[in-house]
């Protein structure tokens, strides 16, 4: 995983005090969480990537940056697609599920596409929705490996304000 070894030392990620407790935050949000995340999670915590990306954890104290409050926002979604106020990716499949694990200060969030019959080993696409909620972005990619091309510019959204991404600031951990 060099990715997630480049993004360790480039942040210079420091562990929490506390480990995340990982077992739990699978057994509720009803799924494998990918483990480069699990491991950039547990090397720094949560913070703020290229002072831009807000990458969650489980248990963070502040909802809209705790990663085992996924389940809502998707419910949240499917509301919005019900009431047709936004509009989900074109190909998401029957089944399937978003679970957000990161957002931006603009708008955007990104999540992993869940799909009931994934293998365990096999990485969740990310999809960047736009802040509006009518415009998606799919990328097959790992977690570390979108994080890091957002670092190194060769993995770009659309929807990301450029002139906010300070890709000289790696990462800062969220006050405790």
């Amino acid at each position: 995983m060099a990715s997630l070894d480049e993004l360790i030392d480039a942040g210079g990620l420091v562990p929490p005090g506390e480990p995340f407790d990982w077992d739990q935050a699978e057994n509720v949000l009803q799924l494998r969480i990918p483990q480069d995340y699990r491991a950039l999670v547990d090397a720094g915590g949560d913070g703020l990537w290229f002072d831009y990306i807000r990458v969650y954890a489980p248990g963070e104290q502040y909802s809209d940056r705790n990663l085992l409050d996924s389940n809502g926002v998707f419910e949240d979604l499917q509301i919005f697609w019900e009431n047709e106020f936004s509009t989900p990716p074109d190909d998401l499949p029957a089944g399937a599920r978003l679970i957000a694990w990161a957002s931006t200060g603009t708008g955007p969030v990104l999540y992993w596409l869940v799909e009931p019959e994934a293998a365990v080993d096999d990485p969740y696409p990310i999809y960047v929705q736009n802040a509006d909620g009518d415009a998606w972005e799919r990328f097959e990619t790992t977690t570390t490996d979108f994080l890091r091309g957002v670092q190194q510019n060769t993995v770009r959204s659309t929807f990301f304000a450029e002139g906010f991404l300070e890709r000289t600031q790696t990462f800062r951990t969220y006050p405790a």
